[in-house]
Order: structure tokens, then C-alpha cells, then sequence
């Protein structure tokens, strides 16, 4: 619903590149230094992705006093971009940097191959609770042979098969195949051991001419536009391993900052799981519906019996990785909070269309909302500056099924136009790009209120802000 949810979380204001440096300390959450830390970040992905909960956490627990000024872009069209990426903060040219926990056994340190160990950790409540748990601080320490230092470790999205023209299911759709792959030995080994050959690629580069498919997560996919469209399809209820990232820094310049600061960089993790795992529920939720709209990618499942066939086939990857004592206790560690785990996620599917409303509805009408920035702040817990993006006036035009949202701001005004549906106190939104939100609604004397459901909040917040007023029919 782009006209009406900007995502306004993700999108953090460029920080001007200075030199670090450091001053007296001060508390955390405290007033905030004249003179802020300004530490520089490598991201190989453009923009802040990945790092937008986190460079915010910093920022919020530090009152403003350490900023970290995004670097993104970097080392672009690199296979191999985390081994140059970890040299250029062991030698200074950045402060700190986002490693792909992946790249790590490719330059000798396999403290986190536990995380990557396939089939393992297979949906973001699970990530969420390896994350959460002790896990991390007893990888962490492993980069240090690299004449680094780590800090904290992030959460990334599910990487699922992508089959460009042949379905991905079980054992015997691998065989044969070639298997676009970020290079790591335990992916490698992986597709080797379901019988495919694992080949590395650029961004922008998965012709099916080369390529049978890909593990990939469904945001990488949406945004290269990976899918021959009407041809590929995406296993919904496989995942290969998470995209879990690290931030490492640069030893001198950690040991110029106090021990609170340190802390500070580490804690920003902590702080940002939970709202970093809430976006990539929804970003995955987003993307699905893109992806099914643009490119007619199909959602297909494996069977039980593939299911069954693919860990079968993996079992000489854990036999290799259980040799490593730490890692097998690791595994082991996660099997158990797997087994704990409250209940599964539900596998992504394709929801082509929405069932026309033919009738008129309780929600029929023209209705309009003005955003101030305390309500938006209120709604979304971001910075005031980082709110401002979607202060303005919305209108919305709801008829029989179908919906026509517009947002006018200062310098702009944007317009999409969808369906909808009422299912008793419920409204479910479809529009074109994927956007697509379920809220429960309440009228009364011409007033609209929209909120989450509780415990699903699928959909942008933006319909959330404040209270739509009827205008008009």
C-alpha cells in the first residue's frame, strides 16, 4: 500500500562522514556529548539494510553521543566482498563493518557454522531465540583471530530454494542442477551433498541459461528481479539457513572508546532484535505479495516425504560439523530450543486476489486522516526525524470492494489504487505492489479506527496513525 505506508523505520537520514574521535563519556541515554563519536560502518548491501534497527539503537542509547555513518555499497561486485571487507577494518579504512556470518569459515573461523548447519534454524522465531540466548557472545569471540573485534551479531531473512524454471522440492530436483550460492563451506557442501554443483554470482546475474536456481531470501529476489516470470518458483516451507550478520570493528579504534561506549555497541543489538525481527515478518509478508503480482512466481511446498529426503540428504554436512566439539554442543543447543519452540510459522503463500466485496460495506465512503508527527512517532517508536517522512494528510476512498488511497504531503503527493474486503470487524487491503494489511476496524458518529490485531501486525502502520474522518460518500 506504498501511497499509504512509506515504512518510514527503514529509512534513516544520511550522517555526514566525519572522522572518529573520541571525548569524555557520559551515560547512556544521558545528554548527549557536543561533540558526538562518529564511527563509520561498511555495508555491502546499498542502503542501511540490515543495520537500520541498529544504527537507531545506537543512536537511542547513547542520547546521540556515538553515530555511525553508513558506508554502504561497499566493495560492490565482489564474490568475495566479506574477506576484503574484514581486511579493510583490521587495517582502518572503516571502523566498523557488517560480516555475513556465512563468509567466516571461508577465511578459517568456524564459530558460527552451528548457525548455518541447513534445515536448522528454519523461521525467525527461532532466530530470534538463538539470537537472544548466549549464543552469540560465545561466537563472537572467534573473530578476534583475524585481528578484529566483535560486536554484535543481526538478524536477516530465511533463504529459501528459488527454482528459476524447475521446482526445487525434494532430493531429486537438486540432482544434476547448478545452484546460485554466496560462497561458505557449509552451503557448498550442502548443495554438494544433494547432489547439485554450488556456483557463486554477482548481483543482476542468475541467467536460467547458467543457473537451475538459487537459495535466496525473498527481499534479493524482489529487488534483482531474479524470477523468469511466470516460470519460477519459490519452496515456502524450506529454508535453508538465516542470513544472520556480525558488526566487527577495528581494535584501535574500540580501544579509544570507554568501556561504556563498548557496551553500548553491544547492547544496540539486543535492543534492536525484537523490531528487526518484526520487519522481516512483515518485509517477507510484503515481498511474497510483490513477487506473486510482478513476476507470477509460485509459492509450492515439499512434501513430508521430500522434507524427510532433504535432511536425509544433509546428514553428512552435520556428521562433518558435529567433528568440532563446540559446534556440535551449539547444534545441539538449538535443536533443543527448536524442540521448545511454541508452535511453527506458517509457510508464505501466493494470495493472488482477494474475494470481490460486491456489496456495499460498513466501510463504504471517502475518509480522510491528517498524521501529525507526535502520532506517527507514537505509532512507529522512530526519532522524530525519522518520523517526518510520513507526516501528512491521507485519504482514502473505500467502495464496494474496491479502494483508492492518496497521501498529499508537503512536497508530494502520491496515489495507488486496490482492493479490500470485510470480514466482520477485520479489513483486509490488496494492492498492486504487494503492500498489503488486515485490520481490525470501528466506526462511530463518522469516525474510522483502524489497529493491528493482536499479535499480527501485517501491514505498514501508516492507517494507523490517527482517526479517519467520512468526508464524503
Amino acid at each position: 500500500m506504498v501511497v499509504v505506508m512509506r515504512l518510514a523505520w527503514l529509512v534513516l537520514p544520511a550522517l555526514a562522514l566525519v572522522a572518529a574521535g573520541c571525548s569524555s563519556g557520559t551515560k547512556a541515554g544521558g545528554k548527549a556529548r557536543e561533540h558526538a563519536v562518529v564511527l563509520t560502518i561498511a555495508n555491502h548491501d546499498f542502503g542501511d539494510r540490515d543495520l537500520a534497527d541498529y544504527i537507531a539503537a545506537v543512536r537511542r542509547l547513547s542520547g546521540g553521543s556515538i553515530r555511525l555513518a553508513l558506508r554502504d555499497d561497499w566493495r560492490p561486485q565482489q564474490v568475495g566482498f566479506d574477506r576484503g571487507t574484514l581486511a579493510d577494518v583490521r587495517t582502518g579504512k572503516v571502523d566498523l563493518a557488517k560480516i555475513a556470518v556465512r563468509s567466516y569459515d571461508q577465511v578459517g573461523i568456524d564459530d558460527f557454522q552451528a548457525v548455518m548447519a541447513p534445515f536448522l534454524v528454519d523461521g525467525l522465531a527461532l532466530e530470534q531465540k538463538v539470537l537472544e540466548s548466549g549464543l552469540p557472545e560465545e561466537m563472537l569471540p572467534g573473530v578476534r583471530r583475524l585481528g578484529v573485534e566483535g560486536l554484535a551479531m543481526l538478524p536477516g531473512e530465511l533463504r529459501r530454494p528459488l527454482g528459476l524454471e524447475r521446482r526445487l522440492l525434494g532430493p531429486s530436483d537438486y540432482r544434476g542442477s547448478v545452484i546460485g550460492s554466496t560462497p561458505g563451506q557449509v552451503s557448498a557442501l550442502t548443495f554438494r551433498m544433494l547432489g547439485a554443483t554450488p556456483r557463486a554470482y554477482l548481483t543482476g546475474g542468475l541467467p536460467p541459461w547458467r543457473f537451475d536456481g538459487a537459495e535466496l531470501d525473498l527481499r534479493t529476489l524482489d529487488e534483482n528481479q531474479f524470477a523468469a516470470v511466470g516460470h519460477s518458483s519459490v519452496t515456502a516451507n524450506v529454508a535453508f539457513w538465516p542470513r544472520v550478520f556480525s558488526v566487527v570493528g577495528n581494535r584501535e579504534v574500540l580501544a579509544k572508546l570507554t568501556s561504556e561506549q563498548r557496551e553500548i555497541l553491544r547492547e544496540a543489538a539486543r535492543q534492536a532484535l525484537a523490531p528487526a525481527i518484526e520487519r522481516l515478518r512483515l518485509e517477507d509478508s510484503s515481498e511474497a505479495g510483490a513477487l506473486c503480482r510482478r513476476d507470477r512466481l509460485a509459492f509450492v511446498e515439499a512434501t513430508a516425504s521430500q522434507l524427510a529426503g532433504l535432511r536425509a540428504a544433509v546428514r553428512p554436512v552435520y556428521a562433518k560439523l558435529e567433528q568440532n566439539p563446540e559446534t556440535r554442543a551449539l547444534i545441539t543447543r538449538i535443536r533443543g530450543m527448536k524442540r521448545r519452540a511454541s508452535s511453527l510459522e506458517p509457510a508464505l503463500r501466493c494470495l493472488r486476489s482477494l474475494p470481490r466485496q460486491k456489496a456495499a460495506t460498513p466501510l463504504d465512503g471517502t475518509w480522510e486522516m491528517t498524521a501529525g508527527l507526535a502520532q506517527v512517532v507514537a505509532a512507529t517508536h522512530v526519532t522524530r526525524e525519522d518520523a517526518q517522512i510520513d507526516v501528512g494528510r491521507y485519504r482514502l476512498v473505500l467502495r464496494r470492494g474496491r479502494a483508492s488511497a492518496s497521501v498529499f504531503y508537503p512536497d508530494a503527493t502520491s496515489h495507488n489504487s486496490g482492493v479490500f474486503a470485510v470480514r466482520r470487524d477485520t479489513v483486509e487491503f490488496r494492492f498492486p505492489d504487494g503492500e498489503d494489511g488486515i485490520y481490525r476496524w470501528n466506526v462511530y458518529r463518522g469516525t474510522l479506527t483502524l489497529r493491528y490485531l493482536p499479535g499480527n501486525k501485517k501491514g505498514p502502520p501508516n492507517p494507523t496513525f490517527a482517526p479517519w474522518h467520512r468526508v464524503g460518500p
